[in-house]
């Protein structure tokens, strides 16, 4: 098949690819291009290595000298490198761009020693998705003419709005969401704008926060800018310039020559569901998208993708950008590719106008992640179709909780922690347990969070049986338990707590995470979703577990000694070993094993299993979604589809 990209320029039906562009004209690009067909391999390793690690080390300079715990402890934040038309370099594929910049200031008006912030979700061009990202961006001059430009983006404590934290999760517009700063110069050749500064702080419930983390943006970045020089001091300039198009060229290449020749030609449709927008409640929101591939290219349509919402879920972003992100499940098909924004001349993502994933002002998109996470599941359950199964299961969604209230001292404060959750299982392995969606993240510890905050953490560990059955098991997600030392709010950013994490190819779907205050009390209270205020007193217990992966094919075709490891670890409890797995352990005289397999017992257990029970699917989505395509109330087109039997599998 060849795909007919002409469809995809009628603007009544379908976004620009990218909001806007730049492309080169200028005096130096035929001198760039003729350097650039110069270049030798072992040149372009050279700049390429240090472009990366130049990256590397300005995010080490945030780590150190940020304020805000959620970009210091947890690394949310992101550096990258631009050509002077906004192409990202650099590996990272979701780090912001210069986009904005250009888009507001001419290339004459921007001058050496310039720095430029901003947080304007649609001012930027696509480039980040809610209010709390704050992005520094400094244009790099040599031989006196800009060739690119270093920035860095990282998610700020608070910037002001309606609820403390700047996440509002029932906000209706993006007025709520917090104060907008659409991209300024903060320092103008090298002088501090000390006015805007006053402005931008005075809206932050902490302001000591806020500066101390943008300073550190701005110091990652003159790094970056720093190591950028260096290179062309040690080369020259047109041969840097030439590098920077040649790396993205060979993205490309990697893309076109070793990654989409493994990926059938053909259409496969895949869907996902966000439980709610914060505000209908009880309205699931549709992801849906086609996978459109031929021999020169990979297309993924939105078309079918709901409406933007009246809640917060909403991301206003163009194509671009929601390429680089499904570019990390590309990159599996050719280990050591670097996506950059070569990576998106190969594989497109063409949406809609004004649905969730393509929103218009004012729409509220504080909690915007939500949607990215479920378009990324979308795109799994595509692939599992276009593989014949051969395709991770689904994973967790954005996982986060805050308690904010006053200190004994009267003092305000706000604990927010990114939890990890379960990653969906893959064809040759489990998934992986408790990982945090934000790259190089972490948990908070302990120690930091009853040192800084009216908590006591109580107990932390592995959420048993919430990964998904299967051949190769769902990743774990977290448990855990924080008692508040005083009375407060609490608010969970919670996801996946009706709808499980599917299982692909057999493997069965992941245990939603729900919070309880007080379990195993009288005063005990389920929370499911998102919610914006839950009132906690001094001495409540708030438990918090989080979903776990699905799982990947047959659970009775899982090997007996990993189920029993499994159970002796207090991952799978014994009645799931047998339920689910069909083994049936018997308890030994030994502490180091604990258990032992009885194998004529779980022989007739996986036999009478696969007797009575319904036939394996390809995509299973847990009770509720099922619960709700039975009833009617939303679709999808892999219902009944069932799983595929290979030849090496065996009971």
């Amino acid at each position: 098949m060849a795909i007919d990209m002409n469809k995809y320029e009628d603007r009544e039906h379908y976004d620009p690819f990218r909001f806007r562009e730049w492309p080169r004209n200028d005096e130096h690009w035929q001198r760039i291009q003729e350097r650039k067909k110069q270049l030798d391999t072992l040149t372009v390793d050279i700049i390429e290595g240090a472009l990366e690690w130049a990256i590397d080390e300005g995010e080490a300079v945030v780590e150190r000298m940020a304020r805000g715990s959620i970009i210091r402890e947890q690394h949310d934040y992101r550096a990258s490198f631009n050509t002077v038309d906004c192409n990202s370099v650099t590996h990272v594929s979701w780090a912001a761009t210069a986009d904005p910049i250009r888009n507001c200031y001419e290339l004459e008006d921007i001058r050496p020693g310039d720095v430029f912030i901003y947080n304007d979700v649609y001012a930027s061009l696509g480039t980040i998705g809610h209010l709390p990202d704050y992005c520094a961006v400094i244009p790099v001059f040599s031989d006196g003419r800009i060739i690119g430009f270093s920035q860095i983006f990282g998610h700020c404590t608070d910037v002001g709005g309606r609820v403390v934290g700047s996440w509002p999760l029932s906000s209706t517009s993006i007025f709520e969401d917090g104060t907008m700063c659409p991209p300024i110069k903060l320092y103008d050749q090298g002088k501090l704008n000390e006015e805007a500064y006053r402005i931008i702080l005075r809206n932050s419930r902490f302001p000591d926060e806020l500066r101390g983390d943008i300073d550190a943006f701005i110091s990652c970045a003159r790094l970056i800018e720093r190591q950028v020089l260096e290179l062309c001091e040690r080369y020259d300039t047109d041969t840097v310039e030439a590098a920077f198009y040649e790396i993205m060229d060979r993205c490309e290449k990697t893309v076109l020559e070793k990654a989409l020749p493994q990926i059938p030609d053909g259409e496969f449709v895949g869907e996902d569901f966000i439980e709610n927008d914060g505000v209908d409640r009880d309205k699931p929101v549709k992801i849906k998208l086609t996978i459109r591939k031929d021999s020169e290219r990979m297309i993924v349509d939105f078309e079918g993708t709901d409406p933007q919402t009246k809640g917060p879920v909403n991301w206003p972003m163009d194509g671009r950008h929601f390429s680089k992100w499904l570019g990390a499940f590309i990159k599996g098909y050719a280990p050591g590719l670097v996506i950059n924004d070569g990576f998106t001349n190969a594989f497109k993502c063409m949406l809609p106008p004004k649905t969730v994933l393509s929103a218009r002002f004012p729409a509220p998109s504080s909690d915007r992640m939500t949607s990215m996470l479920i378009m990324i599941n979308a795109f799994t359950a595509a692939m599992a179709k276009a593989t014949k199964g051969n395709a991770v299961a689904a994973m967790q969604n954005i996982q986060l909780y805050a308690i904010f209230g006053e200190t004994d001292k009267g003092e305000p404060f706000l604990y927010r922690e990114i939890f990890g959750a379960g990653s969906g299982a893959r064809p040759y392995e489990d998934g992986t347990d408790m990982v945090d969606l934000v790259p190089n993240s972490r948990n908070l510890p302990a120690e930091f969070i009853e040192q800084r905050y009216p908590i006591i953490v109580e107990r932390v560990g592995a959420f048993i049986d919430s990964g998904g059955p299967g051949k190769y098991r769902g990743g774990l997600g977290y448990l855990k338990d924080i008692r508040t030392l005083v009375d407060g709010t609490f608010s969970p950013v919670a996801y996946r707590t009706e709808f499980a994490c599917f299982g692909v190819n057999g493997g069965k779907s992941g245990k939603p995470g729900v919070c309880w205050i007080n379990p195993g009390t009288p005063q005990e209270k389920k929370i499911i979703h998102s919610h914006e205020a839950v009132p906690v007193k001094a001495g409540d217990i708030i438990r918090i577990t989080t979903p776990g992966g699905g799982g990947w094919g047959d659970p009775l075709e899982r090997d007996p000694e990993r189920v029993r490891l499994d159970v002796q670890r207090c991952i799978v409890s014994i009645e799931s070993a047998k339920d689910d797995y069909g083994v049936v352990l018997q308890k030994v005289d030994n502490p180091r094993r604990v258990y032992e397999v009885n194998e004529s017992a779980t022989k007739q257990q996986r036999e009478e299993i696969s007797r009575n029970r319904e036939p394996l699917k390809l995509i299973d989505r847990g009770e509720r979604v099922n619960q709700l395509i039975k009833e009617g109330k939303i679709s999808v087109s892999d219902f009944d589809m069932p799983a595929y039997v290979y030849e090496n599998a065996s009971l």
